[in-house]
């Protein structure tokens, strides 16, 4: 597994940002964009807040367009050589939509750029006016306090101001899939507050001969709540996310259970004996989008080249797999989807018919 953050450095992080967090309401009708000739991205301003603009982000601009039913690509060829261009074709988009209430989460914060200082506001997301908020203070906080009270230790965890993972392994909990091949039983935790994610508990499974993990697939005792609920009518007084953290906290008991942990240990002693060819291997990296060099690393973990003919099991397979997902020079996602691939492996009936 990656090294991750400090979970103390991580907390204070996550606390320090909240305060800097704001969501407003607005209509999509109000919104007008503008050419910022500072950032990469152009700004966002509502007509019925003081609060000035707000520099849209790659991934706001993308939910813009998702709400006004307009593709990306034309505007990501437009955005290095006019954000004018790009600002017009959104403003002409805008004003031929429906109006609709839309939810606009933003980042706030002072900042000194240059010899000024000035105050930093991103727009973060676009959400509907439905988008149930269940923030990673929130989740943070209480699952920590719950890992922690039940004796697990945190094996990983990662923050970026709107994404989550938190992952725990109980060593009280664990098996011998070979003779000294010795493995955990885990829980991993993700969250997103920006539309990209739901709230998500599952099994996890921390191998301790190379320190992989995997992650047991999404059907397989998991606990899942997007990020939908009740119109909301005033930001201050939305708690809609109450309920889910008392549920999340029955999820981490379960997952942590006895019972759960002989299912995935036995999915894990019956992929010893399934096998799997270089050919179905070299499919399956194409069906989930493994890249050409990262299949030849799975192969070179594998003791093989591509274009070798062989057969192994499905649980060396998901080792190999799981293995790229250690390197440091990985991205963070990039890392947790060689974590689901893996158990996806060892779990799914046929890993081609279902994807990460």
């Amino acid at each position: 597994m990656k090294k991750g953050h400090d979970v103390k450095e991580m907390l204070n992080n996550i606390n320090e940002d909240t305060k800097n967090k704001r969501d407003y309401l607005v209509d999509m009708k109000s919104i007008n964009i503008t050419e910022n000739n500072v950032y990469s991205y152009p700004d966002l301003e509502v007509d019925h807040l003081s609060k000035g603009k707000f520099n849209l982000t790659d991934h706001s601009l993308n939910q813009l367009c998702g709400k006004l039913e307009i593709g990306t690509q034309y505007l990501r060829k437009c955005l290095p050589v006019s954000q004018q261009l790009v600002a017009h074709n959104l403003n002409f988009w805008i004003n031929k939509s429906k109006d609709k209430e839309l939810m606009l989460r933003t980042y706030e914060v002072d900042q000194v750029y240059g010899s000024q200082d000035t105050t930093l506001k991103e727009a973060r997301a676009l959400c509907s006016n439905r988008y149930k908020r269940i923030d990673n203070d929130v989740v943070a906080n209480h699952s920590l306090n719950k890992l922690m009270d039940l004796g697990l230790d945190i094996k990983y965890a990662h923050y970026d101001r709107d994404t989550l993972n938190i992952t725990a392994v109980n060593q009280k909990l664990e098996g011998e899939v070979y003779k000294g091949d010795v493995v955990q039983s885990g829980i991993t935790i993700t969250n997103s507050e920006i539309g990209s994610g739901s709230l998500i508990i599952q099994p996890f499974i921390y191998r301790l001969v190379c320190t992989n993990g995997m992650v047991a697939p999404r059907y397989l005792n998991r606990f899942y709540s997007r990020h939908v609920g009740k119109i909301v009518i005033d930001t201050t007084k939305d708690d809609q996310y109450v309920t889910i953290i008392d549920k999340m906290q029955k999820q981490i008991d379960l997952v942590n259970s006895e019972d759960v942990w002989t299912e995935s240990f036995q999915g894990l002693l019956q992929s010893r004996k399934q096998k799997v060819n270089s050919h179905q291997i070299v499919e399956l990296a194409k069906r989930h989008g493994v890249t050409e060099s990262e299949r030849a690393d799975i192969f070179g973990r594998l003791n093989h080249y591509v274009g070798d003919t062989f057969t192994t099991s499905k649980y060396e397979l998901a080792n190999a797999i799981t293995n790229l997902g250690n390197d440091e020079d990985r991205s963070n996602s990039r890392a947790r989807f060689f974590q689901e691939l893996g158990g996806l492996i060892v779990f799914a009936h046929n890993p081609m018919a279902v994807r990460v």
